[in-house]
């Protein structure tokens, strides 16, 4: 099986783009409108702020997404002579904290390792015998980006990933194949 990478084309849609330009902009305009007195030009102001971070925002996002995935991705562990299926930058929950690393998918493990700028530096490996299931999931409710992993345990493990059905798909599909051959 091809190694798959979860790095796609970073980009901000038109409606993520409105999204936050008003997030942005309307508080700017309220802001700039009491500091002025004129809601007239407060909000145009501020929405002119909101249109220019917003754009800001769209250009520089995939620039910073591809610049991680890349600076992140040279570093790979040697997970145990095995083949990568799959692989991309992750945020692995512990705690509050959300720390910054990259996660592999190998036929027989799903592994995570930090980089070195977070405060709980660490290594997650998880065989697949142990994993129970894996969902797709919303980042406080509302950006599709959270990868929910079942260990058989009861316990689980948050991530937040790009393309997070594909993680799903492939680490289920993984996990199928790796169960029939212990059979």
């Amino acid at each position: 099986m091809k190694s798959k990478t979860s790095t796609s084309t970073h980009t901000v849609s038109a409606k993520q783009w409105l999204f936050l330009a008003l997030l942005f902009g309307l508080p700017m305009g309220v802001v700039y409108s009491l500091q002025h007195g004129n809601w007239v030009i407060g909000m145009g102001s501020g929405l002119f702020a909101g249109v220019f971070f917003a754009t800001a925002m769209r250009w520089s996002i995939p620039w910073f997404a591809a610049r991680q995935i890349k600076r992140f991705s040279v570093d790979r562990p040697a997970l145990d002579g095995e083949a990568v299926l799959f692989e991309g930058p992750a945020n692995h929950f512990k705690g509050a904290e959300g720390v910054g690393g990259y996660l592999w998918l190998t036929p027989g493990q799903l592994f995570f390792r930090s980089h070195r700028l977070n405060i709980q530096n660490h290594e997650c490996k998880m065989p697949l015998s142990e994993i129970a299931g894996a969902e797709a999931t919303k980042t406080l409710g509302m950006i599709s980006n959270g990868l929910l992993v079942r260990l058989v345990s009861g316990s689980t493990e948050r991530f937040v990933v790009n393309k997070n059905v594909e993680w799903v798909e492939s680490i289920l599909g993984a996990k199928a194949i790796h169960d029939a051959q212990a059979r």
